[in-house]
């Protein structure tokens, strides 16, 4: 007589049936109208489609770049790989431009990981929370509150950046916007720094200088060492008083903080 398994058992089989064709989860189906093999796939036909559809909404222009039917191959993959570990889907691309690095096929494009980077950092900042920016009459009086204390410059969670050596801001534009041209990838690589603007993701592309300091930051250094980090790591000229207003006025200075009262 057959055991019947316990739920974490039937829940096993039922995951290793959709990802694998494992077959011992249809003995405890219900052939009810419809074979229990022929309903097994219609749950992994929804699975598969749903988290396709996942992929192609957080990277259209991987989709475009390579094509539906290379698109779909690398899905597939992904799923196996990847299986979703979230009731929310839009956690469900976090490794693929990894993946599509260790993709043997997509060995001939090697600038199509940087722009999967690229597009999930997009998401991320279209997904991030909201916070209340300061204004220039703020940060001003916070920088003079401090003296030559060290403080902490907050920026707005949905801040990213992303560096490469291709140039990916014209890629992605490229496979957003119609053209007739054809793709040009020769040249200097691009960095990107990503905001979010009300309902908008704004990217532009800034020099070096300008990312090695927002790392810093990111990491959490002070506003004046990573100012003096910049300088050593070879660019003397950079600004903050450049830099600083135009982070102000794109409303991505959250808070100025005494680097003592960070936890």
């Amino acid at each position: 007589m057959k055991q019947t398994p316990s739920l974490a058992e039937l829940q096993e089989q039922f995951f290793n049936s959709v990802m694998d064709d494992d077959g011992a989860v249809s003995a405890w189906v219900v052939n009810h109208g419809l074979p229990a093999t022929q309903r097994m796939q219609i749950y992994k036909h929804i699975v598969e489609s749903t988290l396709a559809e996942a992929l192609t909404t957080s990277y259209p222009a991987i989709l475009a770049l390579v094509g539906a039917d290379f698109f779909e191959l690398a899905a597939d993959r992904y799923m196996r790989c990847h299986p979703s570990e979230s009731g929310n889907l839009q956690s469900y691309g976090a490794n693929f431009p990894a993946f599509l690095s260790d993709m043997q096929e997509a060995a001939s494009l090697p600038y199509l990981p940087d722009v999967a980077r690229l597009e999930w950092a997009r998401q991320q900042t279209y997904l991030a929370a909201d916070a209340p920016f300061l204004s220039n009459v703020e940060v001003a009086q916070r920088l003079q509150a401090a003296e030559e204390n060290p403080v902490r410059l907050c920026l707005h969670p949905g801040v990213r950046h992303v560096d490469s050596a291709h140039r990916i801001f014209d890629i992605w534009l490229y496979c957003m916007e119609a053209s007739d041209s054809r793709l040009q990838l020769a040249g200097d690589g691009q960095s990107l720094l990503l905001w979010r603007d009300g309902a908008q993701v704004t990217m532009q592309v800034m020099d070096a200088a300008c990312m090695v300091f927002l790392q810093h930051i990111e990491q959490g250094m002070h506003i004046y060492r990573a100012v003096d980090q910049v300088h050593l790591q070879g660019y003397p000229d950079f600004d903050l008083s450049v830099l600083l207003p135009f982070l102000v006025a794109n409303h991505m200075v959250v808070d100025i903080q005494p680097v003592g009262l960070i936890s």
